[in-house]
């Protein structure tokens, strides 16, 4: 098996040593007026924003449906479950192709973003519901014995608990917003994908491509160390004696009536 996890991660490379190459063998000169160039600064302003606007945004609405799912006494728990990694099972590319063929006025950041959270939350969700499944019900009761409001409960002992998952998501769907080509390049958002290809299409400049290609895999490599940095090399297991109860869904113990009647749960947590 070595061999052949050695074999993998060579072919895997390959492409980045092709980058390595044609950069190692261009003047420094032609490397500096290509990454300095205006384009390369709105390109990585256009990545930051996407990347800053889509992930609170994936996480929020992945959080939030797992919790209903896994947290409370929602009617149909299965069939919302279901529903909630639906979109893994239709590509990014035709997301943004059925919006656009609706609504063709429906481009720019805004679009970039809105189909990016609809197709990548699933991400979020799958880690965090398998998380919140696992999690050991009697430190919620605890938390509540000693005073703690649900609300508290589940901001001081349950979310930093899933601090594994979250930043798990986060490069997960960091990953795809810089790698994606297809959706962004039907809303007319221009990334480092689509600049990469209409660059190399247009008028064949290899070293051009080249070095925007070297700039979005250095992105990915921050991304990664910056998600290994914000993960630390905490774990939260259990490490008393017998195993952990199942949790048995409640409401949602967030509050105000009406959010409890929308999620359709019961009055206790």
């Amino acid at each position: 098996m070595r061999p052949l996890a050695l074999l993998l991660a060579a072919l895997a490379l390959v492409p980045m040593v092709f980058v390595v190459w044609v950069t190692l063998h261009t003047p420094w000169a032609t490397i500096i007026g290509l990454v300095l160039r205006p384009r390369v600064g709105e390109l990585l302003l256009n990545t930051l924003m996407l990347v800053l606007l889509t992930l609170p945004l994936c996480a929020a609405l992945g959080l939030a449906t797992a919790w209903l799912v896994e947290r409370t006494a929602l009617p149909g728990r299965r069939l919302w479950a279901a529903l909630a990694v639906a979109p893994l099972a239709i590509p990014a590319f035709v997301h943004s192709y059925a919006w656009v063929s609706v609504a063709p006025a429906f481009y720019g950041l805004g679009a970039a973003v809105l189909i990016s959270v609809l197709a990548y939350s699933p991400f979020f969700y799958l880690p965090l519901a398998a998380s919140l499944r696992r999690l050991d019900p009697a430190l919620d009761e605890v938390a509540g014995s000693l005073g703690l409001r649900p609300w508290q409960v589940g901001w001081r002992v349950v979310l930093p608990q899933l601090r594994l998952p979250l930043c798990g998501g986060a490069l997960l769907v960091g990953l795809h917003l810089l790698s994606k080509y297809g959706l962004f390049a039907l809303v007319r958002f221009d990334t480092f994908t689509t600049a990469i290809y209409d660059q190399f299409q247009s008028s064949f400049n290899g070293p051009a491509a080249n070095m925007l290609a070297a700039v979005l895999a250095l992105a990915c490599l921050l991304l990664a160390g910056l998600e290994s940095w914000l993960r630390g090399g905490a774990r939260h297991s259990r490490v008393g004696t017998g195993s952990a109860r199942e949790f048995r869904p409640g409401g949602c113990g967030l509050g105000p009536v009406p959010w409890r009647c929308w999620a359709w749960v019961g009055s206790h947590y």
